[in-house]
Order: structure tokens, then sequence, then C-alpha cells
């Protein structure tokens, strides 16, 4: 194979591998989820501090709607907005009992996300992959359901 051919190959290589890096969640054990695998469920990719007490108080109605939703097409995962080294994050998870995915990985830049300004903030995909709303604030189990309800 000449040079040129090999070099044409390599490059397709190294650009497909780069956006789909670029387009993947990592969680905490290094598994890539590829945001494309993640199209017909809803995603609600929550950030969030442990110095925020209204990040600490939402914790438990995350995980009340993560139980009650996880058979179901919605995805919900936690990404700690100080992007704290992994080893601190496992125990943070563990300390505060987040029972729902969490993310190794700030995905707000491949998201569109924007500068986020403050925690916590919620942000709810539809099936097809789109942003449809960013919560703000604490959220219950309702507010998330009803988030669900008014972007269908």
């Amino acid at each position: 194979m000449n040079k040129f051919k090999q070099f044409l190959i390599l490059s397709f290589l190294f650009f497909t591998l780069s956006a789909n890096a670029n387009n993947s969640l990592q969680d905490l054990s290094g598994r890539e989820i590829s945001f494309d695998d993640l199209k017909g469920k809803w995603v609600f990719i929550n950030y969030w501090a442990s110095w925020c007490e209204t990040c600490l108080l939402e914790i438990p109605e995350l995980n009340r709607f993560y139980e009650e939703n996880k058979n179901k097409n919605i995805e919900v995962f936690a990404v700690n907005f100080d992007a704290l080294p992994v080893n601190k994050i496992k125990r943070l998870i563990k300390k505060y009992d987040i029972r729902y995915p969490s993310l190794k990985n700030d995905p707000r830049e491949f998201l569109n996300l924007g500068d986020i300004t403050g925690v916590p903030v919620t942000f709810v995909f539809n099936p097809e992959g789109q942003l449809t709303d960013a919560l703000y604030g604490g959220q219950s189990a309702e507010n998330l359901k009803h988030a669900l309800a008014v972007n269908f």
C-alpha cells in the first residue's frame, strides 16, 4: 500500500475515533457511553457540588426519580461541578448515597451547554438527543416528571 493511501486511512481512523471520543460520556469506572446510543431515551444530566446545600438536598429526590424510571427509557447522570479527582468523587457518592450513575468527564462542551454559573442544574435531553430544558435550583422527583410531560 502506498504511503498516501496509508495516510488517508490513518487520518480517517483518527478523525473517526476522535469524533466518537468527543461524543461520549464516561462513567467513573471508565465505561464509555456514546451519546448517540442514548437516542430513544430521555437523558437528565445533573450538575452538583458537595458544598452546595441545595444540591445535597435534591440527591434523595434524584435517587427516587432514578429508581422509579431506570427500567424505562430514562437515564440520569451526575456530574461533579468541581471536577474533583475520581477517588474523591467516589467518596462523596458513598457519603451522600448517590445511586444514579456519575460521569468522570464533563460533557458540557460537546453537548453545547455553555457556561454553567451555578448549581444545581439539571439538563433535560429528549429522545432525539436535543436539549429541551435546563432546570436550575433543587428538583424533586415530581418536578422531573413534570419536565418530561411538558417537553414530551
